[in-house]
């Protein structure tokens, strides 16, 4: 297995893996906005242009296993503890194929994209778990954290 950078041209295969994600929940189609896939473009070139952005491709016999995405965590309140105190990266995108599944690319990925943040001065890092990833996360030493939902 290779873990490349992916590019530009590679980003319709972060697309289409992200959305798939959301697939694997059971999302309905028609819950969809109907600009999804020009939404995480606009996104992935946002953060690619301000430097913190992390594309990877796993490969494997030449052909796309998997892919990843993460980037600085964009806060929803003002921040102000000091970045080398508290910079935090977020891994917003894991997605490994189906046919691919249970050989380590999930793992390889996630690695990858820890070096990313980590190179890129983040002291944390936090992603949302699906029940079927959090054992792979908690074997690389992510601890379950509260988040507290109300649906209204």
């Amino acid at each position: 297995m290779n873990i490349i950078a992916a590019g530009p041209a590679d980003d319709p295969i972060l697309v289409a893996h992200y959305l798939a994600i959301w697939d694997s929940y059971g999302t309905p189609q028609e819950d969809y906005v109907d600009d999804a896939a020009q939404r995480v473009i606009a996104f992935i070139e946002e953060t690619r242009a301000a430097g913190h952005h992390g594309g990877f491709l796993a490969v494997i016999d030449g052909e796309i296993a998997g892919s990843a995405m993460c980037c600085l965590l964009r806060s929803p309140y003002p921040e102000v503890i000091r970045p080398e105190r508290r910079l935090m990266g977020y891994i917003w995108s894991v997605y490994t194929e189906t046919s691919q599944r249970g050989k380590g690319v999930g793992k390889a990925l996630t690695q990858r994209s820890i070096g990313h943040l980590k190179e890129i001065g983040c002291n944390s890092i936090v992603l949302h778990a699906s029940d079927a990833g959090a054992p792979m996360y908690e074997k690389l030493g992510f601890k379950r954290a509260g988040e507290m939902r109300l649906a209204v």
